[in-house]
């Protein structure tokens, strides 16, 4: 009996972290897609920055520059305005799925 309550804790957890887990992909198309479309181009209010073919390492240190000043050019201010919005476990998932383009 214990075993199966044992299993069955196990299985929730699991459950609920993968229900947590928070989508890099759809929060990109949420608010990063209308400046940096697909990655391989940006509008001219995404400043020119190609992002497709940065690893995910680079990508979350200039996102965690961009928050902490260290970071950015003419967009530094829209940039650390969009990202205050988002959690710490949100910009990481955003560099994930952006390194993996």
């Amino acid at each position: 009996m214990k075993k199966v309550l044992f299993l069955l804790s196990a299985i929730l957890c699991l459950s609920v972290t993968a229900a947590l887990a928070v989508d890099g992909g759809a929060l990109y198309e949420k608010k990063c897609a209308k400046c940096h479309n697909d990655g391989t181009h940006s509008s001219k209010a995404g400043g020119g920055v190609v992002l497709k073919g940065q690893g995910a390492e680079m990508i979350h240190k200039k996102l965690e520059g961009y928050l902490d000043g260290s970071y950015g050019g003419a967009k530094k201010k829209t940039m650390a305005r969009v990202l205050g919005k988002f959690s710490p476990e949100e910009i990481k998932a955003m560099a994930d799925h952006i390194g993996s383009m």
